[in-house]
C-alpha cells in the first residue's frame, strides 16, 4: 500500500510537533528513545516523519510529553468543509463467503 501524498503530510506535521514538544521539554532524542524503549534514530524517523507513528506509540508519546492526543494535529486544516462521512462494508454473499467445515462434537 502506497501513501498518499495527504497521510505524508500528516505524518510529518505529527513529527515537526513532536519535535517541537520536546525539545521544548528540553529533553534529548535519547531520552525520550528510552523512555519509549526505542532507539533514538527511531525517534529521528519519527521526528522527520519518514516512519509512521502507532496509536499506541502516540499515547506512550503523549504521556513522556505530558501533552494531549490533540496536541499533535492542532491547526491541521481539513481539505473538505464537513467532516467525511465513514464508508459502508460490503458484506461477502453467500457464494463468496469462506465456508468452514462442521465442528465434530466430542462425547
Amino acid at each position: 500500500m502506497v501513501a498518499t501524498t495527504r497521510s505524508s503530510e500528516v505524518d510529518a506535521y505529527v513529527g515537526r510537533r513532536l519535535r517541537a514538544r520536546r525539545t521544548e521539554l528540553g529533553m534529548s532524542q535519547e531520552k525520550l528513545g528510552n523512555v519509549l524503549g526505542v532507539s533514538f534514530q527511531q525517534i529521528q524517523k519519527y521526528e522527520a516523519g519518514t516512519n509512521r507513528v502507532s496509536a499506541s506509540r502516540l499515547w506512550d508519546i503523549t504521556e513522556a510529553l505530558e501533552v494531549d492526543v490533540a496536541y499533535f494535529f492542532e491547526s491541521i486544516v481539513r481539505r473538505a468543509s464537513r467532516p467525511r462521512k465513514a464508508k459502508p462494508r460490503k458484506r461477502p454473499t453467500a457464494t463468496k463467503a469462506k465456508r468452514t467445515k462442521p465442528r465434530k462434537r466430542r462425547n
